[in-house]
Protein backbone atom coordinates (compact mmCIF):
# COMPACT_ATOMS: atom_id res chain seq x y z
CA UNK A 1 0.00 0.00 0.00
CA UNK A 2 0.96 3.51 -0.61
CA UNK A 3 -0.42 6.78 0.97
CA UNK A 4 0.64 10.39 1.41
CA UNK A 5 2.06 9.68 4.93
CA UNK A 6 4.46 7.33 3.71
CA UNK A 7 6.17 5.69 7.25
CA UNK A 8 8.42 2.84 5.26
CA UNK A 9 9.95 2.79 2.34
CA UNK A 10 11.24 -0.10 0.61
CA UNK A 11 14.25 -0.14 -1.74
CA UNK A 12 14.86 -2.57 -4.46
CA UNK A 13 17.74 -2.24 -6.81
CA UNK A 14 17.39 -4.00 -10.15
CA UNK A 15 19.51 -5.04 -13.11
CA UNK A 16 16.99 -7.43 -15.35
CA UNK A 17 16.45 -9.58 -12.76
CA UNK A 18 14.06 -12.50 -14.04
CA UNK A 19 11.85 -12.77 -11.01
CA UNK A 20 11.74 -8.74 -9.76
CA UNK A 21 8.19 -9.23 -9.78
CA UNK A 22 7.75 -12.05 -8.03
CA UNK A 23 10.01 -9.95 -4.94
CA UNK A 24 7.31 -6.97 -5.45
CA UNK A 25 4.89 -9.42 -5.14
CA UNK A 26 6.09 -10.55 -1.99
CA UNK A 27 6.95 -6.98 -0.67
CA UNK A 28 3.22 -5.93 -1.57
CA UNK A 29 1.71 -8.59 0.22
CA UNK A 30 3.06 -7.61 3.78
CA UNK A 31 0.70 -6.61 6.16
CA UNK A 32 1.57 -3.35 7.91
CA UNK A 33 -0.35 -0.90 9.97
CA UNK A 34 2.37 1.55 8.60
CA UNK A 35 1.61 3.22 5.06
CA UNK A 36 4.78 2.32 3.16
CA UNK A 37 5.93 2.37 -0.50
CA UNK A 38 7.97 0.09 -3.00
CA UNK A 39 11.14 1.65 -4.84
CA UNK A 40 12.23 -0.26 -7.94
CA UNK A 41 15.77 1.57 -9.24
CA UNK A 42 17.86 0.31 -12.32
CA UNK A 43 16.80 -1.42 -15.35
CA UNK A 44 14.00 -4.13 -16.50
CA UNK A 45 14.33 -5.46 -19.76
CA UNK A 46 11.98 -7.93 -19.00
CA UNK A 47 8.95 -5.18 -18.26
CA UNK A 48 8.36 -7.39 -15.33
CA UNK A 49 7.87 -4.05 -12.58
CA UNK A 50 5.98 -1.88 -15.02
CA UNK A 51 2.81 -4.72 -13.99
CA UNK A 52 2.82 -3.26 -10.84
CA UNK A 53 1.43 0.40 -10.48
CA UNK A 54 1.87 0.84 -7.00
CA UNK A 55 5.72 0.93 -7.85
CA UNK A 56 7.54 3.66 -7.98
CA UNK A 57 10.45 3.36 -10.74
CA UNK A 58 13.31 5.25 -10.76
CA UNK A 59 14.98 3.93 -14.19
CA UNK A 60 18.37 4.48 -14.63
CA UNK A 61 19.54 5.59 -18.47
CA UNK A 62 22.19 2.58 -17.96
CA UNK A 63 23.42 -0.08 -15.90
CA UNK A 64 24.44 1.27 -12.50
CA UNK A 65 26.36 -0.59 -9.44
CA UNK A 66 23.53 -2.14 -6.44
CA UNK A 67 25.73 0.72 -4.38
CA UNK A 68 24.23 3.61 -6.56
CA UNK A 69 21.19 2.04 -6.88
CA UNK A 70 20.41 1.94 -3.33
CA UNK A 71 21.56 5.45 -3.02
CA UNK A 72 19.06 6.72 -5.73
CA UNK A 73 16.57 4.72 -3.97
CA UNK A 74 17.23 6.42 -0.68
CA UNK A 75 17.44 10.08 -2.75
CA UNK A 76 13.83 9.09 -4.07
CA UNK A 77 12.64 7.65 -0.63
CA UNK A 78 9.82 9.17 1.39
CA UNK A 79 10.12 7.24 4.31
CA UNK A 80 11.44 7.29 7.99
CA UNK A 81 12.20 3.68 7.92
CA UNK A 82 14.37 2.31 4.89
CA UNK A 83 14.48 -1.60 3.88
CA UNK A 84 16.22 -2.59 1.10
CA UNK A 85 15.56 -6.33 -0.56
CA UNK A 86 17.50 -7.32 -3.66
CA UNK A 87 15.40 -8.47 -6.52
CA UNK A 88 16.38 -11.80 -6.44
CA UNK A 89 14.83 -12.36 -3.21
CA UNK A 90 11.30 -13.16 -1.60
CA UNK A 91 10.08 -11.45 1.46
CA UNK A 92 8.38 -14.25 3.24
CA UNK A 93 5.56 -13.45 5.34
CA UNK A 94 5.92 -11.57 8.65
CA UNK A 95 9.01 -9.93 7.18
CA UNK A 96 8.15 -6.12 7.43
CA UNK A 97 6.71 -6.63 11.05
CA UNK A 98 9.74 -8.18 11.99
CA UNK A 99 11.73 -5.10 10.96
CA UNK A 100 8.75 -2.60 12.75
CA UNK A 101 8.91 -4.75 15.77
CA UNK A 102 12.46 -4.29 15.98
CA UNK A 103 12.53 -0.25 15.38
CA UNK A 104 9.72 0.16 17.82
CA UNK A 105 12.03 -1.69 20.29
CA UNK A 106 14.56 1.17 19.49
CA UNK A 107 17.11 -0.24 16.99
CA UNK A 108 17.84 1.66 14.18
CA UNK A 109 19.92 -0.39 12.16
CA UNK A 110 18.48 -4.10 11.75
CA UNK A 111 19.77 -7.27 9.63
CA UNK A 112 16.95 -9.90 8.88
CA UNK A 113 17.74 -13.66 8.01
CA UNK A 114 18.03 -15.43 4.79
CA UNK A 115 16.83 -18.57 3.96
CA UNK A 116 17.72 -20.68 1.13
CA UNK A 117 16.24 -23.75 -1.08
CA UNK A 118 18.30 -27.00 -0.99
CA UNK A 119 18.15 -27.02 -4.82
CA UNK A 120 19.78 -26.06 -7.06
CA UNK A 121 22.68 -27.57 -5.32
CA UNK A 122 25.06 -24.89 -6.05
CA UNK A 123 22.66 -22.09 -4.96
CA UNK A 124 22.49 -23.98 -1.77
CA UNK A 125 26.51 -23.83 -1.77
CA UNK A 126 26.74 -20.51 -2.07
CA UNK A 127 24.08 -19.15 -0.10
CA UNK A 128 25.38 -21.34 2.93
CA UNK A 129 29.41 -20.14 2.42
CA UNK A 130 28.20 -16.83 1.76
CA UNK A 131 25.86 -15.86 4.13
CA UNK A 132 26.64 -17.86 7.34
CA UNK A 133 25.69 -15.95 10.23
CA UNK A 134 23.06 -14.26 8.67
CA UNK A 135 20.67 -17.37 7.89
CA UNK A 136 16.96 -17.66 9.53
CA UNK A 137 18.16 -20.65 11.63
CA UNK A 138 20.81 -19.10 13.67
CA UNK A 139 20.27 -16.80 16.55
CA UNK A 140 19.14 -13.04 17.30
CA UNK A 141 22.37 -11.35 18.38
CA UNK A 142 23.85 -7.50 18.28
CA UNK A 143 26.74 -7.68 15.24
CA UNK A 144 29.12 -5.73 14.12
CA UNK A 145 28.41 -5.01 9.98
CA UNK A 146 25.31 -6.67 7.81
CA UNK A 147 24.59 -7.45 4.55
CA UNK A 148 22.47 -4.64 2.56
CA UNK A 149 20.41 -7.87 0.78
CA UNK A 150 17.92 -7.57 3.56
CA UNK A 151 18.55 -4.85 5.75
CA UNK A 152 16.23 -2.31 7.69
CA UNK A 153 18.10 1.12 8.71
CA UNK A 154 16.52 4.30 10.26
CA UNK A 155 16.97 7.54 8.15
CA UNK A 156 18.58 9.39 11.03
CA UNK A 157 21.71 7.45 10.47
CA UNK A 158 21.97 7.52 7.08
CA UNK A 159 21.42 11.22 7.56
CA UNK A 160 24.91 10.96 9.99
CA UNK A 161 26.78 8.38 8.02
CA UNK A 162 26.18 9.35 4.56
CA UNK A 163 25.62 6.82 1.56
CA UNK A 164 27.00 3.98 0.30
CA UNK A 165 30.03 3.90 -1.38
CA UNK A 166 30.12 3.38 -5.13
CA UNK A 167 33.42 3.28 -5.75
CA UNK A 168 33.06 -0.70 -4.12
CA UNK A 169 32.36 -3.41 -6.72
CA UNK A 170 32.03 -5.79 -3.61
CA UNK A 171 32.02 -4.94 0.34
CA UNK A 172 29.89 -1.74 -0.20
CA UNK A 173 27.44 -3.42 2.52
CA UNK A 174 30.24 -4.10 5.25
CA UNK A 175 32.02 -0.80 4.27
CA UNK A 176 28.32 1.09 5.04
CA UNK A 177 27.29 -1.11 8.14
CA UNK A 178 30.61 -0.87 9.88
CA UNK A 179 30.21 3.14 9.70
CA UNK A 180 27.59 3.03 11.09
CA UNK A 181 28.50 0.89 14.06
CA UNK A 182 31.90 3.20 14.69
CA UNK A 183 28.79 6.21 14.53
CA UNK A 184 27.80 4.66 17.69
CA UNK A 185 24.80 2.67 16.26
CA UNK A 186 24.06 -0.74 17.59
CA UNK A 187 23.59 -3.52 14.61
CA UNK A 188 20.72 -5.91 15.44
CA UNK A 189 20.43 -9.50 13.22
CA UNK A 190 16.71 -9.89 13.53
CA UNK A 191 16.40 -13.79 12.06
CA UNK A 192 12.51 -13.41 12.02
CA UNK A 193 13.06 -11.00 9.28
CA UNK A 194 13.01 -13.53 6.48
CA UNK A 195 13.74 -13.77 2.88
CA UNK A 196 14.45 -16.61 0.66
CA UNK A 197 17.20 -15.73 -1.72
CA UNK A 198 17.47 -16.88 -5.27
CA UNK A 199 19.87 -16.18 -7.48
CA UNK A 200 21.52 -17.48 -10.49
CA UNK A 201 24.23 -19.82 -9.58
CA UNK A 202 25.05 -22.54 -12.00
CA UNK A 203 28.42 -24.02 -11.52
CA UNK A 204 31.70 -23.89 -8.63
CA UNK A 205 33.46 -21.80 -11.41
CA UNK A 206 30.45 -18.89 -11.25
CA UNK A 207 30.99 -19.44 -7.54
CA UNK A 208 35.18 -19.03 -7.55
CA UNK A 209 34.99 -16.28 -9.34
CA UNK A 210 32.06 -14.58 -7.57
CA UNK A 211 34.45 -14.87 -3.98
CA UNK A 212 37.78 -13.71 -6.12
CA UNK A 213 35.97 -10.75 -6.67
CA UNK A 214 34.48 -10.73 -2.81
CA UNK A 215 38.35 -11.55 -1.68
CA UNK A 216 39.61 -8.60 -4.03
CA UNK A 217 37.34 -5.91 -2.29
CA UNK A 218 36.75 -6.83 0.76
CA UNK A 219 40.24 -7.60 1.95
CA UNK A 220 40.63 -3.31 1.46
CA UNK A 221 37.52 -2.84 3.47
CA UNK A 222 38.49 -5.27 6.29
CA UNK A 223 41.56 -3.21 6.48
CA UNK A 224 39.86 -0.27 6.05
CA UNK A 225 38.10 -0.71 9.91
CA UNK A 226 40.98 -2.02 11.98
CA UNK A 227 38.10 -1.62 14.94
CA UNK A 228 36.28 -3.97 14.01
CA UNK A 229 38.29 -6.95 11.97
CA UNK A 230 40.99 -6.44 13.74
CA UNK A 231 43.10 -7.58 11.06
CA UNK A 232 47.16 -8.38 11.75
CA UNK A 233 49.59 -6.33 9.94
CA UNK A 234 51.22 -9.39 8.29
CA UNK A 235 47.77 -9.61 6.59
CA UNK A 236 48.83 -6.73 4.69
CA UNK A 237 51.19 -8.34 2.59
CA UNK A 238 50.21 -10.21 -0.44
CA UNK A 239 52.54 -12.49 0.18
CA UNK A 240 50.84 -13.77 3.17
CA UNK A 241 47.58 -14.74 1.46
CA UNK A 242 50.04 -16.36 -1.32
CA UNK A 243 51.54 -18.70 1.03
CA UNK A 244 49.22 -19.57 3.58
CA UNK A 245 45.57 -19.32 1.54
CA UNK A 246 45.02 -22.67 2.13
CA UNK A 247 45.27 -22.29 5.94
CA UNK A 248 43.25 -19.42 5.68
CA UNK A 249 40.29 -21.05 3.78
CA UNK A 250 40.70 -24.56 5.42
CA UNK A 251 40.21 -22.68 8.96
CA UNK A 252 37.79 -20.50 7.81
CA UNK A 253 35.83 -23.48 6.30
CA UNK A 254 36.27 -25.17 10.27
CA UNK A 255 34.92 -21.81 11.81
CA UNK A 256 31.58 -22.13 9.24
CA UNK A 257 30.97 -25.48 10.01
CA UNK A 258 31.19 -25.09 13.85
CA UNK A 259 28.99 -22.08 14.16
CA UNK A 260 26.33 -22.97 11.88
CA UNK A 261 23.96 -25.67 12.15
CA UNK A 262 22.68 -25.58 8.49
CA UNK A 263 26.18 -26.43 7.34
CA UNK A 264 26.52 -29.33 9.57
CA UNK A 265 23.54 -30.25 8.29
CA UNK A 266 24.59 -30.56 4.77
CA UNK A 267 28.11 -31.72 4.63
CA UNK A 268 28.82 -32.49 1.22
CA UNK A 269 29.19 -28.95 0.40
CA UNK A 270 32.18 -28.19 2.50
CA UNK A 271 34.76 -29.02 -0.22
CA UNK A 272 33.34 -26.54 -2.44
CA UNK A 273 32.88 -24.38 0.70
CA UNK A 274 36.73 -24.43 0.95
CA UNK A 275 37.49 -23.75 -3.00
CA UNK A 276 35.19 -21.04 -2.93
CA UNK A 277 37.21 -19.34 0.49
CA UNK A 278 40.65 -19.82 -1.51
CA UNK A 279 39.34 -17.95 -4.33
CA UNK A 280 38.66 -15.39 -1.64
CA UNK A 281 42.13 -15.75 -0.77
CA UNK A 282 43.29 -15.67 -4.24
CA UNK A 283 41.39 -12.51 -4.96
CA UNK A 284 42.44 -10.68 -1.64
CA UNK A 285 46.72 -11.33 -2.59
CA UNK A 286 45.74 -9.64 -5.87
CA UNK A 287 44.31 -6.67 -4.53
CA UNK A 288 46.88 -6.26 -1.67
CA UNK A 289 49.60 -6.91 -4.32
CA UNK A 290 47.57 -3.61 -6.59
CA UNK A 291 47.94 -1.61 -4.07
CA UNK A 292 51.08 -1.73 -2.92
CA UNK A 293 52.03 -1.53 -6.71
CA UNK A 294 50.16 1.85 -7.10
CA UNK A 295 51.66 2.69 -4.26
CA UNK A 296 55.53 2.13 -5.46
CA UNK A 297 54.37 4.50 -8.07
CA UNK A 298 52.84 7.66 -6.28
Amino acid sequence: MMTDAVKISVIIPNLHSPIVDRTIQSVLAQESAHPFEVIVVGMDKFGLVEKFDQVRVVETPSPVGAAEARNLGIQHAQGEWLLFIDSDCIAQPGWMQAFIDAFKEGWQVVGGGVKTPEEPFWLLVYNLSMFHGNLASDKSRETMFLPTLNLGVHRAVINQVGLMDEGLLRGQDVDWTARMKLSGYKLLFKPSAVIEHLPVRKDLKALRKYNYRSGYYMIRVRHKYPAIFHMPTIMKQPYFFRLFGPLVAVATTLKIIWRTQEVRQHLKILPYIYLQKLSWCRGAADSLEALKTHDAQT
